[in-house]
Formats: structure tokens, sequence, C-alpha cells
């Protein structure tokens, strides 16, 4: 018995060792290093945060006009630029076809690169759909259990309790 403690001990040793190993190691010099951006990749990302500053800036200039410390004539001044900024920003990071054939070709490619900016991808046009009419009344009502007539009272139960006959007093 003791035998078999000894050789699960050293069996889990050697499984912590084992699973533990690749943590303890130094990393190598050539795996820590990050790939720069290339020119595309760091005019995306200039595009990206200028659209994302400038999106940013509408919302926050939305919400002071409605919240009414920005006046109409204000609102109306600094709304222009920052939704001509944005458009030209977001311009700008949509894919073009022949910009596909001049990327780089790498094993890597990221979301920007493929053109995808977040949100919701394009859906194809859908044919328009006639309104279905109104259900008729009532049809669309949940249904409700039948009334159950309540059972008829035994007798006496509903009438009111009766005060004691207290006898009149009569001649001394």
């Amino acid at each position: 018995m003791t035998l078999a403690l000894v050789l699960g001990a050293l069996l889990a040793a050697a499984c912590v060792v084992a699973v533990a190993l690749p943590f303890l190691r130094e990393p190598d010099a050539a795996d820590d290093a990050l790939e720069a951006p290339g020119e595309l990749e760091r005019r995306q990302l200039e595009l990206a945060e200028v659209r994302d500053r400038a999106l940013a800036a509408l919302k926050e200039l939305e919400f002071d006009h409605r919240a009414g410390t920005i006046t109409d004539e204000d609102y109306r001044a600094l709304v222009g630029p920052l939704r001509r900024e944005a458009a030209e920003a977001l311009r700008a990071l949509e894919p073009r076809a022949g910009e596909q054939a001049q990327r780089p070709s790498r094993a890597r490619v990221s979301n920007a690169d493929r053109g995808y900016r977040g949100g919701i991808e394009p859906q194809p046009p859908q044919p328009p759909q006639t309104p279905e009419p109104y259900p008729p009344p009532g049809e669309l009502d949940p249904p409700q259990p039948p009334q159950i007539p309540e059972p008829y009272p035994p007798p006496g139960e509903l009438d009111p309790p009766q005060p004691p006959a207290v006898p009149e007093p009569g001649p001394l």
C-alpha cells in the first residue's frame, strides 16, 4: 500500500512539472517582437480614430442640445462639420474594388483589412412587404376560462345574525 502511495505521489509530481514547464521557460526574443503595422493598417487605424472622435463628438453635441445647454443656432453651426468629418472618414474606410488586389497577402488578416467596419453586415435588399390586415376583434385576445356559476349558499348562511331577544320589562 505504501508503494502505491509513493508511486502516486511521484506520478502527480511528474504531471505538475510537465504542465508547469512551458510557463517556467524564458521566451525567445524573436517570439516577443510585435510586427509593426503596415502603411495600409496605419492609415485605417488613423481613419478609425477620426471616425470614432467625430461620432463621439456628434453624440455629445446631440446630448447637450437635448439637455438645453446648447442653443439651436450653435447646434446647427457645429453639427454640419462634425457630420462631414464622420462621413469622410467612413467613406475612406469603405473597401474599394481596386484596393483588394493591392493588399499584401499575409497569413493573418485583420477585420479592418477585410473591410469589416463593425456593427451589422450589409444585407441584400428585401422585397417590399404588404402589411397584413388587422385580425377580427377578439381573435388575438387570450382565451378566457368559462364562467362557473357559484352554487347557492345553504339557507340561513347569508342572513345576518339576529341579536338575542330581550324580554320587555313588565309592570312591577
